[in-house]
């Protein structure tokens, strides 16, 4: 079973609803654990990005086993540039994270909002 960009497309909607669930699970795991032992002595954006980067290769393992797609070494990569994504969402927020896509899409699109 291949992954294909009109897949992805197709299920955009389910992508964003995983990121948001992966989101919320690793500021609630970071939460919790922001002020045990050898944690309260690195910056909490260390430990999000740490935490991001396992939840979300952890989670790429169970998927591509559950649903029996082979696993290609870009799949991987693509996932460690999601967790980097999904650990500022959870360290800076939403909005930080818009303003970041908004300096770079062309004017004149629909994403001109204000």
């Amino acid at each position: 079973m291949s992954v294909t960009l009109q897949a992805i497309i197709d299920n955009m909607s389910i992508i964003l609803a995983v990121i948001c669930a992966l989101c919320v699970i690793i500021s609630v795991i970071t939460e919790f654990t922001k002020e045990i032992g050898f944690l309260n002595k690195i910056p909490t954006s260390l430990q999000v990005l740490v935490l991001s980067i396992v939840v979300c290769v952890l989670a790429f393992f169970m998927l591509i086993s559950y649903m029996n797609i082979q696993f290609v070494w870009y799949y991987l990569v693509a996932v460690i540039f999601i967790s980097f994504i999904v650990a500022i969402i959870t360290a800076k927020g939403w909005d930080f994270f818009i303003n970041i896509i908004k300096r770079f899409w062309r004017k004149g699109t629909d994403f001109d909002y204000k």
